[in-house]
């Protein structure tokens, strides 16, 4: 996702997965358009030591291909879909280092009406995403506060999506079933739905707010009793001549089991300045439960981070500094800093 182009253009209805994509084929009621990204990743910490190995370093590198594609019914409605992968080096085993790890990010059809707004199902963003996109905005450490609840995560299979916007109203609903997130253990074989609306008070500022529920338990069993998980959130973003300033507030009940839940509070934040070819910008990520047994949700730290883009390929660096205490966190490894430096190229 080429994040300076993101950032110029906020006001989109929905984050494009597909923003380098290149037409391969187009006549008068179709288009095919097929993408993807190669990306070099390699992140510092001590958080990467291990009893069998004192090395700090951890190759996150990752291949992502993408394919979509639109058929015209009429100037009003068109059919839609699209997919794409995710590739990872499988380094689990030192004998099985040459494998690959597939991961689905999006697999979903559906129709859109430009009269009447979208609908897809598959797997596919939630509702929610439109609100967390405000600041999940950073090329590493952003993003971290809504992964806990398969309604509001990033990504979720089995969703069913309305989506429409008008220049400045947007509104979002989506409903899972029996749907799974590549979040926590927390996101796995729940039920539940999520609704969103934004308005943008001026050219330069939006406003939003949400409500999502799911029924969720960690063993991933229909069997065993279910928690609600359900999430509040308010976001605002402003953006002008390259600057972009948003917040995230959520706040609700984390679960694990009916008889294992928690309340919860969230802060996400975003500023950055994008001059020329250049991106500069500062996140705070925070999050924190109630009840120590899930204090391994808890997330508390500032990052800073550079970006530096020649077309399609970009080059980044960023650093975490982490505040969360060995008092709130489940081990060490959750408190310590992190450095991260990516070259990007985007096709």
């Amino acid at each position: 996702m080429n994040k300076k182009l993101l950032a110029l253009a906020v006001a989109a209805a929905s984050v494009s997965t597909a923003a380098s994509a290149a037409t391969i084929y187009q006549d008068d009621t179709s288009t095919l358009n097929m993408g993807g990204r190669v990306e070099v990743r390699a992140n510092f910490s001590d958080a990467n030591k291990t009893d069998a190995d004192d090395n700090q370093y951890k190759d996150a590198s990752r291949v992502r291909l993408n394919i979509g594609g639109e058929q015209k019914l009429n100037d009003d409605i068109s059919f839609i879909g699209f997919t794409e992968f995710e590739i990872t080096e499988d380094q689990s085993d030192a004998t099985n280092s040459d494998d690959a790890l597939f991961n689905t990010r999006y697999l979903y059809a559906g129709v859109n009406s430009k009269t009447y707004g979208g609908l897809t199902y598959g797997h596919q963003d939630n509702a929610f995403t439109y609100l967390t996109n405000f600041t999940d905005m950073a090329e590493v450490f952003s993003g971290y506060i809504n992964e806990n609840n398969v309604a509001t995560s990033d990504r979720a299979n089995n969703v069913l999506r309305y989506a429409f916007n008008t220049e400045k109203l947007t509104i979002q609903a989506s409903v899972q079933g029996d749907s799974d997130s590549d979040g926590s253990a927390l996101t796995q074989n729940a039920d539940g739905f999520g609704v969103i609306g934004a308005y943008k008070l001026t050219e330069t500022l939006e406003v939003g707010l949400g409500y999502a529920q799911t029924d969720a338990n960690d063993s991933g069993s229909d069997a065993d009793s279910t928690g609600d998980n359900n999430t509040y959130t308010a976001a605002v973003r402003y953006t002008n001549n390259g600057i972009l300033l948003a917040a995230t507030y959520e706040g609700g009940k984390i679960a694990r089991s009916s008889a294992d839940e928690s309340d919860f509070d969230a802060a996400d934040a975003y500023a950055g300045y994008t001059f020329g070819d250049n991106n500069v910008n500062m996140t705070y990520n925070y999050y924190n439960a109630d009840e120590t047994s899930f204090n391994e949700y808890n997330v508390n730290n500032v990052a800073l981070e550079y970006a530096r883009y020649f077309g399609n390929a970009t080059v980044y660096g960023a650093y975490a500094f982490n505040l969360l205490s060995e008092n709130d966190a489940a081990d060490k490894a959750q408190t310590e800093d992190e450095f991260q430096v990516g070259f990007r190229y985007a096709f």
